[in-house]
């Protein structure tokens, strides 16, 4: 899978820019796992199958696009969705809508609609409206991101008509997210609030200016964005449960797969979640198919499947954050564990868990340096401390908080709540207070020029090669001693 992952990530980036390079490069890639088949290794026939559904939904994209580019200026009637909440720009609201049915446009296709006259528009809600389309060009800025989001058509609202309905599934996990952030606004206020939201379904709109800046500073922005850390925690209580009820591999793998959904939906389908959750999925249907929970190989799928549905994620920098911080962490991470800490004959339980949270640290900011150099342009050096520090109280208010949440739902047991909610909100105030003593040291960032950003790739590439020979030493030993 590493191929498929790797070969995707690099045709998709490079089809926008040339269509010819990424079709030779097909070609080629093709050619070479061709050969393999041949040779009756039959293993690379789900590679093979992987990369023809990559290049035939990529295919399908630029066709889409094509269409598309043919609505640019054009006022369009018809009925949309809203996707997701309307964010508020001060003088005027953006939304991300889906057309459900109009006879122009494709049905599905997503829009980032600017609402000047600011309609309060929820999730779920269906209206009836014109809209004049814009294409978003290659010569716009925001034309990757976008396109990492899917979103290749923005509007302007000419013609509000009205809320015709709502659709259930996107209406119910919104009405979700409103319920929690009610709760949570009751129970605290300030960052203390924001912070808890935040964790639980990766809304920010709570949080202060400063308090973001400091996060920011310290480097702890995967905390606030609901992704892979949120989702294990979460995960591994829920296995935890239905192992010890009852263990049936079938219905482990059905109430996991819809409780992943329903996380990835009340958390607002960010990339990063997504990816953390087609991840879990795999992960669980795995034993179906009698086969290991190898975490690489689910990553890598994960990957993989999310490229061959939307080839363009690979410019979405939560998609890059959150996989290549992941791979170090279940790849890379291991080696570099085993290696140091048997070299240096580390025994102590609590010091292994300690270099363990500061490992993980620095090796995702070494493997995510490249996209933080290229958009950040800035590194926290205290982030390793940072996490150590917050690693545990995090984890306590997600779990907490979210388990007071539900309880606050039921009435008659809604009193179980109050305890869970004041232990949640401790550990909440614990994580702003270090978070924000941290930034007040006098260096807590180091600027990066652009021009350190290849410097950073081949610091990646020397790390792979390190952790290989390493492997494969490992196993040459090991054959040895059979």
């Amino acid at each position: 899978m590493v191929f498929s992952a790797l070969f995707c990530s690099v045709v998709a980036a490079v089809s926008l820019f040339s269509k010819v390079t990424a079709a030779i490069l097909a070609v080629l890639f093709l050619a070479f796992i061709l050969i393999f088949v041949f040779r009756k290794n039959y293993k690379y026939i789900t590679v093979l199958l992987f990369v023809f559904l990559f290049i035939t939904g990529l295919v399908f994209q630029f066709f889409k696009i094509e269409k598309l580019n043919n609505f640019d200026n054009k006022k369009i009637s018809g009925s949309f969705l809203v996707i997701e909440e309307t964010t508020y720009h001060g003088t005027y609201n953006s939304v991300r809508l889906k057309n459900i049915d109009c006879t122009e446009l494709p049905n599905n296709t997503k829009i980032l609609l600017y609402d000047n006259d600011k309609h309060a528009l929820n999730t779920g809600d269906i209206f009836y409206a014109t809209i004049k389309v814009s294409v978003i060009d290659k010569y716009n800025e925001y034309r990757n991101s976008r396109y990492g989001e899917g979103i290749y058509l923005t509007a302007s609202l000419e013609n509000f008509d009205k809320v015709t309905g709502f659709n259930r599934f996107y209406k119910t996990s919104g009405d979700i997210r409103q319920y929690v952030r009610g709760i949570i606004s009751d129970k605290f206020n300030g960052d203390t609030a924001g912070l808890l939201l935040a964790l639980t379904t990766g809304d920010k709109s709570l949080l202060s200016d400063k308090f973001l800046g400091n996060v920011k500073t310290t480097g702890i922005s995967h905390v606030i964005v609901v992704s892979g850390m949120h989702l294990a925690i979460i995960m591994s209580a829920i296995f935890f449960i239905i192992d010890k009820m009852f263990y049936n591999k079938y219905i482990r793998c059905l109430i996991s797969t819809l409780f992943v959904i329903s996380i990835i939906a009340i958390c607002g389908f960010t990339m990063s979640v997504i990816r953390a959750g087609v991840m879990f999925v795999i992960v669980a249907i795995a034993p179906l198919l009698k086969r290991d929970n190898d975490s690489l190989s689910a990553l890598l799928t994960a990957g993989t499947i999310i490229l061959t549905f939307s080839p363009f994620a690979v410019f979405n920098v939560s998609f890059q954050l959150s996989f290549l911080s992941t791979f170090s962490i279940v790849w890379i991470l291991p080696f570099i564990e085993r290696f140091l800490l048997a070299k240096f004959n580390v025994n102590n339980k609590t010091l292994n868990s300690i270099c363990s949270v500061l490992f993980s640290s620095v090796s995702a900011i070494l493997f995510t340096l490249p996209v933080i150099i290229k958009v950040f342009g800035y590194v926290s050096i205290i982030s390793p401390i940072t996490n150590l520090l917050i690693t545990f109280p995090v984890t306590i208010a997600l779990i907490v908080n979210m388990i007071a949440v539900i309880l606050s739902a039921i009435p008659m047991i809604n009193v179980i709540s109050y305890p869970l909610f004041w232990l949640s909100g401790f550990c909440s105030k614990t994580v702003i207070y270090i978070v924000n003593s941290l930034a007040k040291l006098p260096i807590t960032v180091a600027v990066l020029p652009k021009s350190l950003f290849w410097v950073s790739v081949a610091i990646i590439v020397c790390l792979i090669i390190f952790v290989q020979i390493l492997s494969n030493r490992k196993k040459g030993l090991n054959a040895n001693g059979i």
